[in-house]
């Protein structure tokens, strides 16, 4: 923190964002997003949780069975923090020209960027688990009508 920082800040604070652990539910008061778009975000998240696995299992032939299970167990850590965690920077105050530069007067807007850098780590965990809940859903919903025609 920079001598300008804490000078300026402390006259004029800016606003920061919200790390959250199992945030509320938003309201449904919007569209709801298309078919189209949770399809694709599902079939993102299970390629990514292939991709992941692939690494978690890379080299199994070489190392032990207490390596690979330590290495899913920190994988299904990441999906689980992805999924209960929210990370919500205030776009308002990340810095200058967009977020490009830093700005030299104010230590809020370097917290918002570690809340956006918070977010950005997370996503592709966030993604995985909205995809295996969501393919989970689906395929509950597949199985009860095809048992149905059955």
């Amino acid at each position: 923190m920079g001598l300008l920082e804490w000078f300026f800040e402390s006259r004029n604070p800016g606003p920061v964002g919200k790390v959250g652990i199992n945030p509320p539910e938003p309201d449904d008061e919007g569209e709801p997003p298309r078919k189209w778009l949770i399809y694709v975000a599902i079939v993102v998240g299970l390629i990514l949780a292939g991709t992941a696995l692939s690494w978690v299992f890379e080299d199994s032939a070489y190392i032990g069975f207490k390596q690979n299970l330590y290495r899913l167990c920190l994988f299904f850590l990441y999906v689980l923090v992805g999924h209960f965690v929210s990370a919500k920077p205030d776009h308002t105050n990340i810095g200058w020209l967009g977020g490009l530069v830093d700005n030299p007067f104010r230590i809020s807007d370097d917290f918002n960027r570690w809340v956006l850098f918070t977010q950005i780590i997370l996503l592709p965990g966030k993604l995985i688990a909205y995809s295996l809940v969501m393919s989970l859903i689906i395929g509950r919903h597949f199985f009860k009508k095809l048992k149905q025609r059955l």
